[in-house]
């Protein structure tokens, strides 16, 4: 099974270099896309110039939407899976065989990094922050029917094929920021894949003083929760 990890990246110039060396001692360079999201700082031309892949967003579209295009350039260069990695340097390349094993070795279709299972650690991660995902992580397990220590961590690693089947639509513009990862995750669950969680580690304590996670959670709340929402209602599809 060919599987592509997919870099998400927008303006982690300070970071991107060091990210990408680490990830390249573990993943061959051709198993690799940076997507950028309308980086404007020089971090898309440094990916290019360790002779990785970069796809461009000509503006900052949101995560969701570069993972889109990453899912989209996998099925169309024949990868059968994907795994979606940080270009800020807060996943370890070290467990990439730990989130991307089961999926490569047929015992799972879809793996979902945690922070909180046993073995996992999160580094500098605010206590509000580790609060609200204890929480939403509780309210997703009981509209899933499925338990889920970490709901929200981004380290995942799935097969594609069943996103182009049946009633999966990537297209829908509603997705292009955090919905795309939970909108997946609800798919995922409803299309009775084997769902494996394993713990890891995320770590922000080595960002520089002023560089933390772009999630803001007065912007970002609705967007991360919404599909866990709308989808159960039936109001998206």
């Amino acid at each position: 099974m060919k599987l592509l990890t997919i870099v998400v990246n927008f303006n982690q110039v300070h970071e991107i270099q060091s990210a990408l060396t680490g990830l390249l001692e573990h993943v061959a360079v051709e198993n690799v896309v940076v997507v950028d999201d309308g980086s404007t700082d020089g971090s898309p031309e440094i990916a290019e110039a360790m002779g990785i892949p970069v796809i461009r967003h000509e503006s900052n579209r949101g995560i969701g939407a570069a993972i889109r295009t990453g899912i989209f350039y996998a099925k169309e260069n024949d990868f059968q899976a994907v795994v979606i990695f940080s270009s800020n340097g807060k996943m370890s390349p070290t467990q990439m065989r730990r989130v991307c094993g089961p999926v490569l070795a047929g015992t799972a279709d879809y793996v979902q990094g945690s922070r909180f299972a046993k073995q996992g650690e999160s580094l500098k991660l605010p206590l509000l922050r580790w609060f609200l995902i204890r929480a939403f992580s509780l309210f997703a397990t009981a509209i899933l029917r499925q338990r889920f220590t970490d709901i929200t961590c981004g380290y995942r690693a799935y097969r594609i094929n069943w996103l182009f089947e049946g009633n999966v639509h990537l297209g829908q513009h509603w997705l292009d920021r955090y919905e795309m990862e939970y909108y997946i995750h609800y798919k995922a669950c409803r299309h009775g894949l084997r769902i494996q969680e394993v713990p890891v580690s995320i770590r922000y304590s080595h960002l520089a003083t002023g560089r933390h996670s772009k999630i803001k959670l007065s912007r970002s709340a609705w967007s991360i929760i919404r599909p866990m929402v709308l989808l159960p209602l039936g109001l998206k599809h």
